[in-house]
């Protein structure tokens, strides 16, 4: 019996492996097909040229990002001017604090707002911790400082001036949070921006950042301390090229040009619709394909034909090793299905022939 089992697990290995090795063949061989479409068709030059439209298309979305930004750092400005002249009209300062409640309330992009008197005390505030060594002695007109880091957070400090009472004077202060910058640099999706100062230190960004780091590559690094507002591509490998572009924040010499900013953008080539990107999506799409259509015939091949050829050759040893008590399971009306159907034919007369007795005799079990 040791024998027979022997000579079946062999000849059940030959059968595994003649059929596995054409199929594992062709199944590379195919796997090669989709990984050489990929390489070949979706390369990208290092010699390619980016249009000039697409460049300037990419100048146009960073000026945008930093006129967003400029106004919105601006409309901060005035609606504190705004919540100035309410608490000059106030005569009584214990009437500042409810004041600066509503203000906070009405504009969440403040970490905290106060009011200091003409000696840096605080009258009032609404929100985080005031920090009087932030703002300005005296100054005479409405304004912002520079960023600097609040608990870890960047932030600008805006101001306004006024006088309430008896001609006391008032300075009303908020602490502008720049992550709320986000949104107006939402318009350079797909690219990624960055808001620098004038040291190149990142303030805000659409991407995760480390507050007042440099930027985290040498191009970037380079367009941000440009004069001028520039486009180039970045260095690297073909893949990791990028489309710099850079503007800056500040509008002019006028009564409020804006901090010394400057928002620079960086778009990878293969997110702009260039005939080599197009051809890299397409090389991608005819590879991913191959492989699906693979695997999925293979499976099919394995399910629907191998297992069952490996349970007939089972049955088919078993029947020549004299085990007759197990009928063959006829599962199929294909060319499989006849194989089982003669087995089974030549178990039943394998059983006639040794004892010719209805008790031994087992009817095929029939699966639909």
């Amino acid at each position: 019996m040791s024998r027979g089992r022997g000579r079946r697990t062999g000849r059940a290995r030959r059968l595994a492996s003649s059929v596995w090795l054409p199929w594992t063949t062709g199944l590379l061989a195919l796997l090669a097909v989709a990984g050489t479409a990929l390489a070949v068709g979706g390369r990208v030059e290092r010699g390619v040229t980016v249009p000039t439209a697409v460049l300037d298309g990419q100048q146009q979305v960073t000026t945008g990002a930093a006129q967003h930004v400029r106004t919105a750092l601006r409309a901060g400005e005035l609606d504190l001017d705004q919540l100035a002249a309410g608490l000059s009209l106030a005569a009584d300062p214990g009437r500042f604090s409810g004041q600066l409640k509503e203000f906070k309330k009405r504009y969440g992009r403040y970490r905290s707002v106060y009011v200091l008197d003409a000696d840096r005390k605080v009258l009032a505030r609404a929100g985080g911790e005031a920090r009087p060594e932030l703002a300005p002695g005296q100054p005479a007109s409405p304004g912002a400082t520079d960023a600097v880091t609040v608990d870890k957070v960047p932030v600008v400090v805006q101001y306004a001036p006024f006088t309430y009472g008896d001609g006391a004077k008032g300075l009303a202060v908020a602490e502008y949070d720049l992550a709320h910058l986000r949104g107006a640099l939402a318009v350079v999706a797909p690219a990624t921006a960055w808001v620098v100062n004038a040291k190149g230190e990142v303030v805000a960004s659409t991407a995760g950042f480390t507050a007042f780091q440099q930027l985290p590559r040498e191009e970037l690094r380079g367009a941000g301390r440009a004069e001028r507002p520039a486009v180039s591509l970045a260095g690297g490998s073909a893949d990791a090229r990028e489309i710099v572009g850079t503007a800056p924040v500040r509008s002019g010499s006028g009564k409020a040009p804006g901090p010394a900013w400057r928002v620079v953008t960086s778009r990878s080539v293969n997110t702009v619709l260039l005939p080599q990107t197009q051809a890299r999506q397409q090389a991608e799409l005819v590879a991913l394909a191959v492989v699906v259509v693979t695997l999925g015939v293979f499976g099919w091949l394995y399910v629907a034909w191998l297992r069952p050829l490996r349970a007939l050759v089972r049955d088919a040893e078993g029947i020549a090793a004299g085990d007759l008590h197990g009928g063959v399971e006829i599962r199929r009306h294909d060319e499989l299905g006849l194989v089982a159907a003669a087995l089974e034919r030549i178990r039943l007369a394998q059983v006639r022939r040794a004892a010719p007795s209805e008790d031994t005799v087992k009817i095929p079990r029939q699966v639909p």
